[in-house]
């Protein structure tokens, strides 16, 4: 097969824009590690003008490179300085090219030809030299054809997922925070709360874990069956639910570091930096210092306590101190209070709930399979591996 450099086939964007919005402003933050795209970011630049993206661009977060951040534009708006703007010639489709430069052996190559230790900044220069195959035009149209397919799929059940959890906070907001839960009706009400309903502090109504890192200097504490948890799987995710989860320790590791083993269902909440963001782990599992892991008194409370602290990010960040980062102290979170409805209403909720996180896991899990289908046809369609007739 032959092969031609990015730079004859493509170049960096020289357009500028002062249109943007927090839907259509692309920084390194809101692009989502493992070709994930992006997602919404909280706040915009102040500035005159910055890089302008349209459709059809492909974006790569020119930052630490191994995280592997790209994605395909589908409409126009800007991007930080940090963020690389490539469009296609005409002699190379767009969409063969976001899929060439998908490819795991593109981001080996821009790691390693990286400049910067600390934080490294992939080389504009080198990154133009990168090898994309020539291959004919209607080949090309086929592969980027045969790759969207699986894309599509992933992103109709990320939709799904979108829906699914959106629902769960709604029900919440119905049944907690408008107080129309099933059978509201026949409820007094006292003090302004439904009758039998409580106050308590958190410290009594769930145990609240930190975590702990072993030394990375000791091989045989990593690697191990244990999954281990840090911030970034959580707030690089779209969804709540924990299943794609990389870093593993030994039993060994366990024993020389402060992290517990956490059981199936328990809440963890990111307590440091980036405070505020939650999973659920579907199987045991340690984390970093970077959380307070929740596990509840009663089993019946694990739907409502995640929706209500999720909607209280602002409070518990409210809690928080440090000089270095902000971060908030299982002292603070257990004195922190919460409103504690009937045992009924918190059955009734976990069940409902329960099987709307239950078809996201198993949507989480169908998008796992994908993509891994998706990266394991592609290096194999572009070095022509796989024949494609077109």
């Amino acid at each position: 097969m032959e092969y031609e450099n990015l730079k004859e086939c493509a170049k960096y964007s020289s357009l500028r824009t002062s249109r943007i919005t927090l839907d259509t402003y692309v920084s390194t933050e809101n692009m989502l590690p493992n070709k994930g795209g992006i997602t919404t970011i909280d706040s915009i630049p102040d500035c005159k003008t910055v890089s302008k993206y349209e459709p059809t661009d492909i974006l790569i977060s020119n930052i630490r490179p191994y995280f592997c951040k790209i994605w395909y534009a589908t409409r126009e708006g800007g991007c930080s300085n940090d963020v690389l703007v490539i469009k296609a010639n005409k002699n190379i489709d767009s969409k063969f090219l976001y899929y060439v430069l998908s490819d795991n052996n593109f981001f080996n190559y821009d790691t390693v030809t990286s400049k910067g230790t600390k934080m490294p900044r992939g080389n504009k220069n080198a990154i133009m030299k990168y090898l994309v195959p020539k291959i004919e035009l209607q080949t090309q149209k086929k592969i980027a054809s045969i790759l969207s397919a699986y894309d599509s799929l992933i992103e109709n059940n990320t939709k799904r997922i979108k829906l699914l959890e959106q629902m769960a906070e709604n029900l919440y907001k119905e049944w907690f925070v408008r107080f129309r839960f099933p059978g509201h009706e026949n409820v007094e009400m006292e003090n302004g709360l439904p009758k039998e309903w409580k106050i308590e502090r958190l410290g009594d109504i769930c145990d609240s874990v930190g975590g702990g890192t072993p030394s990375t200097s000791n091989e045989k504490y990593w690697g191990g069956n244990i999954k281990w948890v840090t911030p970034t799987d959580i707030t690089s995710k779209k969804s709540i639910p924990l299943i794609n989860i990389e870093g593993r320790i030994s039993e060994e590791g366990l024993k020389h570091s402060s992290a517990k083993l956490l059981p199936a269902g328990t809440i963890l909440m990111t307590s440091r930096a980036s405070i505020g963001f939650f999973g659920i782990s579907k199987e045991q599992v340690c984390t970093n210092q970077g959380f307070i892991s929740i596990i509840p008194n009663s089993v019946n409370m694990r739907m409502y306590m995640l929706y209500n602290l999720k909607l209280r990010k602002e409070e518990i960040v409210a809690n928080a101190n440090g000089s270095t980062f902000l971060e908030i102290s299982k002292g603070r979170f257990r004195k922190m209070k919460m409103i504690v409805p009937s045992n009924g209403v918190l059955s009734q909720f976990e069940d409902r709930c329960g099987t709307l996180f239950e078809s996201v896991y198993n949507l989480e899990i169908q998008n796992k399979n994908l993509t891994r289908q998706r990266d394991f046809l592609l290096p194999r369609l572009m070095s022509g591996k796989l024949e494609v007739k077109p």
